[in-house]
């Protein structure tokens, strides 16, 4: 994959996936199903749905409206903006890094996604734990 040979990453940390025109680079997603031709099958993680969590990666590049590049592990290409270096990030309720985690009324999972290493780039490492949070 020469893309991922330009950003320095070895083939485990970026891998093409299936997705739908919903992702977009930034999203981080979760797993939605087996793989198909080898690719796995990624949408947008949601923090207000056990059934579309944990967040697994992130989306760093659309190929095509079916696939994209996520990033499973490691740092991003230069695909966010505005983060501030040093900080953990949580699972936003849009599928974006948040700063701090949110709540709701029926409860939201909160989820460590990873750290900023500079204001647009992104160290992911998902935290496989998860916490309900309630207004």
């Amino acid at each position: 994959m020469a893309l991922n040979a330009s950003f320095g990453f070895s083939g485990k940390d970026v891998r093409p996936a299936g997705c739908t025109t919903s992702e977009e680079v930034g999203d981080f997603v979760y797993v939605s199903g087996v793989p198909v031709l080898g690719r796995d099958q990624v949408r947008r993680a949601n923090p207000d749905s056990p059934l579309a969590m944990p967040a697994v990666g992130v989306v760093i590049f659309k190929v095509s409206s079916e696939e994209c590049l996520v990033q499973w592990i490691g740092e991003t290409p230069d695909v966010f903006a505005g983060l501030t270096a040093g900080k953990q990030y949580w699972l936003g309720p849009n599928a974006k890094a948040a700063s701090l985690p949110t709540r709701s009324a029926t409860g939201r999972l909160a989820q460590v996604v990873g750290v900023a290493t500079a204001p647009t780039r992104f160290y992911v490492k998902p935290d496989g734990v998860m916490t309900k949070l309630f207004t």
